[in-house]
């Protein structure tokens, strides 16, 4: 006659619930979920309907929800890579590059006076050109 654990390593249908070590208020998805980091696709289904039973959304919604959520992120191949990436290095804040001195925009009249002065008429002395004889 086999015990429970022999017939579970051996495929049968003995009890299915195994002693995990969860972490509901773990930003880490496998903590939260009670698994190591190489588990399977089935392990991780496994525990998240083990878990769906034991912590069900009528009786301890904001449990199913933190499940819901670690079980989101571990469901699919892309979607566990990117938490595996995450995970072995967090992202970084996201901080604005170095910011541009401000312009002065303050007006000032003398300053335009003297651009006006500079590349206009007004600072012009030499008026030969503008009295050219007239050939008619």
């Amino acid at each position: 006659m086999m015990s429970s654990s022999d017939s579970e390593l051996a495929g049968g249908t003995g009890p299915r619930k195994q002693s995990r070590n969860l972490n509901l208020i773990s930003s880490d998805p496998y903590a939260v979920l009670g698994l190591l980091r190489g588990a399977s696709p089935r392990e991780i289904k496994r525990a998240y309907f083990d878990l769906v039973r034991e912590y069900p959304p009528e009786e301890q919604p904001e449990s199913f929800k933190l499940i819901r959520v670690a079980y989101e992120k571990l469901r699919t191949a892309k979607a566990r890579a990117e938490t595996d990436i995450s995970l072995f290095q967090p992202l970084t804040a996201w901080e604005p590059r170095g910011r541009k001195r401000k312009l002065d925009l303050r007006f000032h009249p003398a300053d335009v006076w003297l651009l006006l002065q500079l590349h206009g008429d007004l600072g012009k002395t030499d008026f030969e050109a503008d009295f050219r004889t007239v050939r008619i």
